[in-house]
């Protein structure tokens, strides 16, 4: 048992040579470890110690050890971010994502407790960095029933508080709706949401931009509480611009907003499988292509040259109440101008939704050539903008 303490010792100092000194004495020494099942492993105190290469070497000899709780409920990541070893705790999930996700003592995650500590530019980074390697991990709480959102804004980590609800609304990933209203809107184990802990806070920046997302205003918690209800009995003057939040839910104007539009295609674009795609991009290209193809050879056709042997053959292109005193110039459309006119508004509609609708389903991984779908795209457009104005009719006085 010798080698065990020394295994341990060696673990501490970050030596690695020490891990297969240890394993030629005894083999199984490893899962000898592991049997317990709560147990302070050489990974624990390596990853406490920060020493990065013996925690990768013994991790990957032994990838259970992340998963372990030592007797005080911790796991190696959980120690690792204690003692602020960032870089031991991205190389670890780099390995295996999922121990973001690892609960230890009251069911906290690592992701809860950036949410829990002090915030801090590197804290807030390495916050973005779990949420981009594992999305997941945001659906986790704790035994309080308590997700991320709850748990920063009951510490009052605002600056988390405030990158994971930018983080819900932004994403685009499938299913981005419903997580979006699931998170926002998760009930604690009395039944509060995180609306209901920032009016209880009588907190107005959470509030202001929860106001802006999917999150439900008249949720009640288990005493049948709105957020409001419980702004009003835990203050007896709730700020005036907070009631207002609630009476007047801005929901409706992020819908119209830029960035809301925006947020709202990107979602409905990533939701769509390769099959469908692929279907609306060829009816779109076929609606495209009959309309330009519409702007070539109008209804009724083109005026022809006015003089030589096409002259005889060349529609009566005059209107009738300048019949005496005026003709159509060459090349221009037949019909009356106010007819046209009406066909072009439509056709316009109808060719840049077509063309709009290109470029939305276009996959944009290879970057260069989605550039110069948008860049043909354009030329296009302006291509069937002159076109449009080139045949438009024109009467020309004959002097």
């Amino acid at each position: 048992m010798a080698n065990i303490s020394d295994l341990y010792a060696a673990a501490s100092s970050g030596e690695i040579e020490a891990i297969y000194r240890a394993i030629h004495q005894n083999p199984r020494i490893l899962e000898d470890i592991d049997a317990a099942p709560f147990v302070n492993t050489p990974l624990h105190n390596s990853a406490f110690a920060g020493h990065l290469e013996f925690s990768i070497e013994i991790m990957r000899l032994k990838p259970s050890f992340g998963w372990k709780l030592n007797e005080q409920g911790f796991s190696p990541i959980h120690l690792a971010l204690q003692n602020n070893h960032h870089n031991v705790v991205l190389r670890l999930i780099e390995i295996n994502k999922d121990l973001i996700r690892v609960k230890g003592k009251e069911g906290f995650t690592p992701l809860h407790f950036l949410c829990e500590s002090v915030a801090s530019d590197e804290y807030i980074k390495l916050l973005m960095d779990f949420l981009e390697i594992c999305p997941d991990s945001i659906k986790d709480v704790n035994v309080r029933n308590e997700s991320a959102l709850h748990i920063a804004l009951i510490n009052g980590n605002l600056s988390a508080f405030r990158e994971l609800v930018r983080w819900l609304v932004n994403n685009v990933s499938k299913d981005a709706y419903s997580l979006e209203s699931s998170i926002l809107n998760w009930k604690d184990s009395v039944g509060n949401t995180i609306l209901h802990i920032a009016a209880l806070s009588n907190n107005q920046e959470a509030v202001d931009l929860l106001m802006r997302t999917m999150v439900d205003i008249n949720a009640r918690n288990l005493n049948n509480q709105t957020a409001l209800d419980l702004a009003q009995q835990a203050h007896a003057h709730p700020l005036p611009k907070f009631k207002r939040r609630f009476i007047n839910h801005p929901l409706i104007t992020m819908l119209f907003s830029y960035d809301g539009s925006m947020k709202h295609f990107e979602r409905f674009r990533s939701q769509i499988n390769e099959e469908n795609r692929n279907a609306y991009l060829v009816v779109a290209t076929l609606v495209v292509t009959a309309i330009y193809q519409a702007v070539l050879s109008p209804p009724g056709g083109l005026t022809q040259s006015q003089g030589g042997s096409d002259n005889n053959n060349a529609p009566n292109t005059t209107d009738s109440n300048n019949l005496s005193n005026s003709t159509t110039a060459a090349g221009k459309s037949v019909m009356p101008l106010r007819y046209f006119s009406v066909i072009s508004v439509l056709n316009a509609y109808i060719f840049f939704i077509g063309l709009t609708t290109i470029v939305w389903m276009m996959p944009k991984s290879a970057r260069l050539f989605f550039f110069l779908t948008i860049l043909s795209v354009v030329i296009f457009a302006v291509s069937y903008t002159v076109s449009e104005l080139v045949i438009s009719p024109k009467n020309i006085r004959i002097h």
